[in-house]
């Protein structure tokens, strides 16, 4: 299980995520002719549903000393249809993930599976739903990428270390890089557009997955589309949960959904900081084993371990009769921060 959650959470958590409104009432920045920052990250949270485009994108992540990069070919069209095509390296080369804000469709071209399941995008009204003056947000200056004016934004969260800088398009609000700055490891990771084009009204047939043949389907149904509370998670999964509303680094609980693997039931829980999500899977251990790969982490028990999947970080572990798998786009160290703090929960 833990293989094929990673596979389907890994492929386009990072690069799908929509960003969420932040930081306190500011007055306007001189440099912005009268727009605030705010007002700023709000016109980036929105741009999904008002723009189209189609470009090249890299993602890079530092692991261990060196950066790991993958170059794709990201594709969106409004409202929340999108599409990632694995360019390189050989190892993700001919990947595709299809998100239609749902579900996912997410074939792996290594083991001719095609991986289905729950959406993995932030959902878009998330900014409304989530608590204010999380982060501590400044204006850097404006600057170019490819060609095209940004505002470049810092956001410090109040209960966490690393910095995220962002470069939103000044005319359509498309975040153009990001960059995530760690005060010990430096800059830990960077996602950019090497080259993108707008308003090309995509045909809807780009964004509708089409099976090679042989393909398997592997299917992680769950039977809702959006977030429901905890209280509804429990009779659909059949088993209590003490997940709490808040982890460190700022995440807070959206709600969960069933997730379906063969046989088993898993609780998948939906957290977010306002900019990144976070995923908690929660499953009974007598029907899941231990992990059988990644680096021990002794502070969470014997059989805990560590795995990191491209740009995805995942710590697994088992907490009393329960099997739990932290999935997210922070250092393995973070994770293992988090997953430490849960304790018994759930």
């Amino acid at each position: 299980m833990m293989r094929r959650v990673a596979l389907l959470v890994a492929a386009g958590l990072a690069a799908l995520a929509p960003m969420a409104s932040a930081g306190s009432p500011a007055a306007p920045e001189p440099l912005l002719g009268g727009v605030t920052v705010q007002e700023v990250l709000r016109h980036g949270a929105l741009s999904a549903q008002i723009v189209d485009y189609e470009g090249t994108k890299v993602l890079s992540v530092l692991r261990g000393p060196l950066m790991e990069t993958i170059t794709v070919n990201h594709a969106h069209k409004r409202p929340g249809l999108t599409r990632l095509d694995f360019l390189s390296p050989d190892g993700v080369a001919g990947r595709v993930v299809i998100d239609d804000g749902s579900r996912t469709w997410h074939y792996e071209p290594r083991l001719h599976v095609a991986f289905v399941g729950p959406s993995v995008a932030v959902p878009a009204d998330a900014a409304e739903r989530l608590p204010t003056e999380r982060y501590r947000v400044r204006l850097l200056g404006i600057e170019e990428v490819i060609g095209r004016p940004t505002v470049v934004l810092s956001l410090w969260p109040h209960a966490g270390r690393r910095e995220r800088r962002l470069w939103i398009d000044r005319l359509t609000g498309v975040m153009l890089r990001s960059e995530e700055r760690d005060p010990d490891e430096g800059l830990v990771a960077v996602v950019y557009f090497t080259r993108i084009s707008f308003g090309l009204n995509l045909p809807a047939a780009l964004f509708q997955p089409r099976l090679p043949a042989g393909a398997r389907v592997v299917s992680q149904d769950g039977p809702t589309t959006t977030p429901v509370p905890l209280s509804v998670l429990e009779q659909r999964v059949g088993f209590a949960l003490r997940a709490p509303a808040a982890l460190p680094g700022g995440f807070r609980l959206l709600g969960g959904s069933p997730v379906r693997d063969g046989p088993v039931v898993a609780a998948h829980l939906h957290y977010t900081d306002g900019i990144r999500p976070l995923a908690l899977f929660v499953a009974p251990a007598s029907r899941i084993g231990p992990p059988g790969r990644g680096d021990p982490v002794a502070e969470l028990g014997a059989d805990a371990r560590t795995v990191v999947v491209g740009a995805m970080r995942l710590v697994l572990w088992r907490s009393g009769d329960r099997r739990l798998t932290l999935v997210g786009p922070l250092s393995l160290a973070e994770l293992v921060r988090v997953a430490h703090s849960l304790g018994q929960a759930p």
